[in-house]
């Protein structure tokens, strides 16, 4: 095994450890409610999802997970982004000076980067938490745990 893999291997059991839930368990059910398909324990737990959603402005509502992978998503990518931006402000651009070209490709990095890393574990976020799970416990059509390639976590 490469060091590429095992860092990849050691990446997906962190993220596995904060996010999966218990097996047999779903997010908003845990224990003996999570094995039933009782209205009213399906009442509930719509409920408790919508007391977790999340409103902003210019947001329409968010899930618990949507929200939390809007917020990481746009924090790292943001981050990630400027710098691999950053070493476009050392080409010149017509006279500007060095420190406001630097800013710049930061700036438009982070912009960038932020928006697609928002994006994307926003919508990966509440498949790894287990909100796409139908109540037969299995991922609901359309998630990419349904996808035959890949694992239990939607991993390829």
């Amino acid at each position: 095994m490469n060091r590429r893999s095992r860092l990849r291997e050691r990446t997906a059991r962190a993220v596995d450890e904060h996010t999966e839930p218990a097996p047999g368990d779903r997010k908003y059910a845990t224990g003996p409610d999570a094995r039933t398909v009782d209205r009213d324990v399906l009442r509930r737990e719509q409920q408790d999802e919508a007391a977790e959603s999340w409103v902003g402005p210019g947001l329409g509502p968010m899930t618990d997970a949507q929200w939390k992978g809007l917020v990481m998503g746009s924090l790292a990518g943001a981050l990630v982004g400027a710098v691999l931006f950053l070493p476009l402000g050392l080409i010149g651009w017509g006279g500007l000076a060095l420190g406001w070209r630097l800013a710049v490709a930061a700036l438009a990095g982070a912009l960038a980067g932020g928006t697609g890393m928002a994006l994307y574990l926003g919508g990966r976020q509440p498949e790894l938490e287990g909100e796409t799970q139908d109540v037969d416990d299995r991922p609901s059509v359309g998630a990419s745990p349904r996808d035959p390639r890949t694992d239990a976590r939607g991993r390829s």
